[in-house]
């Protein structure tokens, strides 16, 4: 994906033997290879894709030979254009088993998805800012950021409805195809679980009443988490009596992005001087069979915390709503005591 591509919507789709070593790295049956694309077939790739791959920032940080070298310090931010771009994430993501982030594991996924027949669009969304905060209440209102997310929605041939997957937004993930409607209400359900629940709306980009509202808008499609107390399931119907409130996570518009312009939003997130992800450390996965569970690995240079990664999880019905980690572990940033971590817990190969 270097240079300027001189077809623009150009689409990567895997051969049948790639697919194949895809569905090993999700521990399916090769039988799988044969199916029609059906949104019970999309639903169970999506939530093993989950649950197997994570999102994962360490390219950012660690060229590839350190890795293999004497234990050193990892300093953030130190590999730079180190993450694979788009479906060049393929052997990092099938044959080493590690992840990446969403402008190469969504692209990948899109890739494997239409070795089945689904129809995919690659899109970008604007990430919530405030994630977690009512932005009716919260200070920080409707509070968006650039275009930085890559998402991706999936239909075929045979079906009238579209859904929208993320298999790389990271911890709050929904992890069920959500389908795409005009409806005003939106479309709402549970995720794995009675203490998540989530809305797709189909509006202008929300915006609080003292902010600018721009000249010209088009709608497009919002996803939103709800919240409630810890200890409260959701239950449908979810309407304005339920108890919590709805939170953002994205907004999209339901328009193919050319893959130039995947090329520019990759630069700006891993590789420009005030690229975000280069900023911290993230490894989080599902749980397989978890229910919600999820497990990650984080750091970020903050002042007292010393040179340590925290490992712990999150989700699933046990922690009722709540988001405080359990199972909390630590791991020294260096590449001896990581390699050995990721290997053993992520299932890394070096």
């Amino acid at each position: 994906m270097s240079g300027f591509p001189a077809d623009p919507y150009a689409i990567s789709t895997q051969t049948r033997a790639e697919a194949g070593a895809y569905l090993e790295r999700l521990k399916l049956p090769s039988t799988l290879l044969d199916s029609p694309p059906s949104l019970s077939l999309l639903s169970t790739l999506f939530l093993s894709h989950l649950e197997q791959i994570p999102k994962d920032t360490s390219p950012l940080h660690v060229p590839e030979a350190q890795w293999n070298g004497p234990s050193t310090p990892i300093k953030l931010g130190s590999a730079f254009t180190n993450m694979p771009v788009g479906v060049s994430a393929f052997d990092r993501i099938v044959h080493e088993n590690k992840g990446a982030f969403c402008f190469s594991i969504n692209a990948t996924f899109a890739s494997f998805l239409r070795y089945f027949g689904f129809v995919v669009s690659e899109l970008v969304g604007r990430s919530f800012k405030s994630l977690g905060n009512d932005p009716t209440t919260h200070p920080d209102g409707f509070k968006w950021g650039t275009l930085t997310h890559e998402l991706l929605v999936a239909g075929w041939p045979d079906s009238v409805d579209r859904y929208l997957i993320d298999a790389a937004w990271g911890p709050c993930n929904l992890a069920k195809p959500i389908k795409l409607t005009t409806d005003p209400a939106g479309e709402i359900i549970l995720g794995l679980n009675e203490f998540e629940a989530y809305r797709l709306v189909y509006e202008d980009l929300p915006l609080s009443p003292n902010m600018t509202q721009p000249v010209d808008i088009i709608p497009g499609y919002t996803l939103y988490r709800r919240i409630a107390a810890v200890g409260t399931p959701h239950v449908l119907p979810i309407t304005a009596d339920s108890p919590g409130y709805w939170t953002p996570l994205f907004h999209f518009h339901l328009s193919s992005v050319p893959l130039a312009d995947f090329i520019l939003y990759h630069h700006f997130s891993a590789s420009h001087e005030i690229a975000s992800f280069t900023a911290f450390w993230l490894i989080t996965r599902l749980i397989p069979g978890g229910n919600g569970a999820r497990r990650s690995m984080m750091y970020a240079e903050k002042e007292g915390q010393g040179n340590r990664a925290k490992v712990y999880t999150t989700g699933g019905p046990e922690a009722q709503g709540s988001e405080e980690g359990r199972d909390v572990e630590w791991v020294e940033m260096e590449t001896g005591p990581l390699k050995e971590y990721l290997a053993k817990e992520f299932e890394f190969k070096f």
